[in-house]
């Protein structure tokens, strides 16, 4: 398990609340209905990442769960030790301040050295400027890569660049 503190504003001389750390872990069984609440409040509804959690699909190397106290703050998560396909990383609202997906991204890439990483991102998100940071290279535009997600009269970006991180 992995830590972090949150930041908070350096006018206060101390926070309203104690402050706790962020902890890092696997996926876990525990985690699946904040992370499916989470993923289909960022996404769409109806994702299920269940699977990932079974041993044969080995979360300690492709999934990172995020967590402040008791509460998901961000998921991230592989298809697979083999594919190298990032499916999911996403972190709750308020929360995007606080290097979360940085973090998460990180022991993502740190955890799978020797795999090529690729994902598909939404043509206006701007998560494409934290890939960048970490070398994920545009190998191709996908028009209507989101069409069967997203509702037909969804004002979302149905449009997707493909990333690869080669190792």
């Amino acid at each position: 398990m992995t830590r972090h503190l949150p930041p908070h504003s350096p006018e206060e001389e101390f926070p309203e609340h104690p402050i706790a750390p962020i902890d890092y872990a696997p996926l876990s069984p525990v985690h699946l209905s904040q992370v499916h609440a989470l993923l289909a409040s960022t996404f769409w509804p109806g994702i299920s990442v269940s699977d990932c959690a079974l041993p044969e699909n080995e979360p300690e190397k492709c999934t990172i769960v995020a967590t402040y106290k008791r509460l998901v703050v961000g998921a991230a998560l592989l298809s697979g030790p083999r594919e190298g396909y990032l499916m999911y990383l996403a972190v709750k609202a308020g929360w995007d301040a606080a290097g979360i997906g940085t973090n998460m991204l990180h022991m993502l890439v740190m955890k799978n050295q020797d795999t090529d990483i690729t994902l598909h991102v939404s043509a206006d998100n701007p998560a494409m400027l934290l890939y960048n940071t970490f070398g994920f290279k545009a190998e191709e535009f996908v028009v209507g890569f989101y069409d069967e997600y997203l509702p037909r009269d969804s004002k979302a970006c149905k449009n997707a660049f493909r990333l690869r991180l080669r190792r």
